[in-house]
């Protein structure tokens, strides 16, 4: 089971993650070193890159890879993302968007209180008045997670499979009662 949220799994830009680039800069970075590779450039890159990039390559020059990989990026970034039943969720993707939510039935499921709900207002009522630290974030990952649990069965299934606790209900019930917080609490 994750520990408790670190400094770097409460990430305000959380919609922005920091393992993925836009495919149209790498196209770009990709044609630029086409261009510009030299046989010496590459003779003073580290072996293993070498062998990778050539391998890669096939029967092509490097350079020609590296065009036709740019190329073949640009379509992609015209075509629409697949969705989570072509793709399913992996683990590695849910500790990376949702890192605040691996956690939920550590502090949910403690005893301490009689049902979910009023663990949740609980946890909510802990980490007043300091809510934009954690209970925003969490808000915003649960809202997201949950949009994705109704497009996909699927995508819901393995989120609560890599996130116990993380159910479409718990998800609800975290961002209905932080967003009734945050108006009835946080606003002037």
């Amino acid at each position: 089971m994750a520990g408790p949220a670190t400094q770097a799994d409460l990430r305000t830009e959380y919609w922005d993650a920091h393992w993925r680039d836009p495919m149209q800069p790498l196209a770009s970075q990709l044609d630029y070193m086409a261009a510009t590779l030299t046989k010496n450039f590459f003779a003073s890159c580290p072996p293993a890159a070498q062998e990778a990039w050539t391998t890669a390559a096939g029967n092509k020059t490097v350079a020609e890879f590296m065009t036709e990989l740019a190329m073949l990026l640009r379509v992609a970034d015209r075509d629409l993302d697949p969705d989570y039943d072509e793709i399913p969720l992996v683990e590695w993707e849910v500790r990376a968007r949702f890192p605040l939510l691996l956690a939920l039935d550590n502090w949910a499921y403690d005893d301490e209180y009689d049902s979910f709900e009023s663990s949740v207002q609980g946890r909510i009522e802990a980490e007043h008045p300091f809510c934009d630290r954690e209970l925003v974030p969490i808000i915003a990952q649960a809202m997201e997670a949950l949009a994705l649990c109704a497009q996909s069965e699927r995508f819901a299934s393995a989120l609560e499979s890599y996130a116990s606790g993380a159910t479409s209900a718990a998800l609800a019930t975290l961002a209905d009662l932080g967003h009734a917080h945050m108006r009835t609490r946080h606003r002037p």
